[in-house]
């Protein structure tokens, strides 16, 4: 699969049979854990609604059933699919503070505005919030650079310069 999805952007109807090379950030695993923990813990009310729902008759136009229904298998659907990423992931941490890795926080400079990128996977990325994927144009150009080197990048909106002004674990 080449598309990259955010953790907010993963579809409903999104089934993973077998994750090969996941990596995730300390940050982005527990975001997949606690999302986890908020699906079960909220699994025996919609349990309930649909029992509620059931016991009052007529299925074929019972909205609260049908509702009830979609929701419970959207949160056993989302639940199979945590669980498998989380049992695939691979947790990784910055390895280097001497240039840029995975899970490490870049600030770089374009000449008119200091920027700080963290370096995540493309199940993580968003780059309104300065995640950017490791396999993105900007986050695949700016991986094994050190602190000073200048990178220019091919972006949609046409070639970008970033000076890499900091790098942090």
């Amino acid at each position: 699969m080449n598309e990259e999805y955010t953790l907010k952007q993963i579809p409903e109807d999104f089934i993973v049979e077998e994750v090969i090379d996941l990596k995730l950030t300390p940050a982005g695993f527990e975001k997949l854990k606690e999302e986890q923990r908020m699906l079960t813990e909220k699994r025996p009310g919609v349990v309930k609604r649909l029992t509620a729902a059931r016991e009052q008759g007529d299925l074929s136009e019972n909205a609260g059933y049908h509702a009830a229904r979609e929701e419970l298998g959207y949160v056993d659907s989302r639940l199979r699919t945590l669980k498998l990423l989380i049992r695939s992931a691979d947790v990784l941490e910055a390895t280097s503070s001497d240039h840029v890795t995975f899970g490490c926080t870049v600030t770089v400079d374009d000449g008119e505005l200091t920027r700080e990128f963290v370096i995540v996977s493309g199940l993580e990325a968003d780059p309104l919030e300065g995640k950017m994927s490791d396999s993105s144009p900007i986050g695949s150009a700016l991986i094994g650079k050190m602190v000073g080197d200048n990178v220019e990048i091919m972006v949609p909106d046409g070639k970008v310069s970033y000076k890499i002004l900091k790098i942090a674990k």
